[in-house]
């Protein structure tokens, strides 16, 4: 029970810290870009704090045990789109170089997101609380300011803090997001297509702005 009320106070926090981040991005994004490309933008951020809330507010009923296979896929599919948005995360920032733009980066980049697939992997074959909780608290970490590309999302920061945490908020919003669905009947399958959609969304930007140089 301690686990579990940490693990919801942690996703409360994460999802205020996310909503800053996401938000201030949005902001700046809507001044750097064409409406076309921001309005998609917004409503990517809207949809996945609303979804997130939803989640950690709303109430839920048990699945069913003729859901427990499905359960199963799309656990294991919400689990994965964790490391798996760090890293999406990760290559729009530094590309397929090893190397970050600090050491931080570099550090978060090789070390920190491998770690995090080890314990959604550890999750998955010994399902305790206690690795959700831990999973989540590990997901804080890429979000201490470090990046000093300076960008239309980082801009803002680094001329007030000097360094910006925004690189990896989507990361941060789809952990709060898969690990808040878990376990909760009716919102699996939703929750994982916005991850999806944050995934895939964060990997195109990464081909397109290492090799089309687009949006900048």
């Amino acid at each position: 029970m301690g686990s579990y009320r940490l693990q919801q106070w942690l996703l409360r926090i994460g999802l205020i810290v996310s909503a800053i981040l996401l938000i201030r991005f949005a902001i700046d994004f809507s001044h750097g870009m064409k409406w076309w490309l921001a309005a998609p933008f917004w409503l990517l951020v809207i949809g996945a704090l609303g979804i997130a809330s939803h989640n950690i507010f709303g109430t839920s009923a048990p699945q069913s045990s003729n859901q427990s296979r499905v359960g199963n896929l799309t656990r294991d599919l919400l689990l994965a789109a964790i490391p798996l948005s760090f890293l999406a995360s990760s290559l729009g920032c530094s590309g397929l170089s090893a190397e970050g733009c600090t050491p931080f980066c570099t550090f978060i980049k090789l070390i920190w997101i491998p770690l995090i697939a080890l314990a959604c992997a550890i999750y998955v074959f010994a399902p305790m609380q206690v690795w959700l909780t831990t999973i989540l608290a590990m997901s804080f970490l890429p979000l201490v300011p470090h990046c000093v590309c300076s960008n239309v999302g980082n801009a803002w920061w680094i001329a007030r803090i000097g360094a910006s945490p925004v690189c990896y908020a989507w990361g941060s919003i789809v952990s709060v997001i898969a690990l808040s669905a878990l376990g909760r009947a009716g919102r699996l399958w939703p929750s994982l297509v916005l991850c999806a959609v944050i995934v895939c969304g964060a990997t195109g930007f990464f081909v397109t702005h290492h090799y089309f140089h687009y949006p900048w």
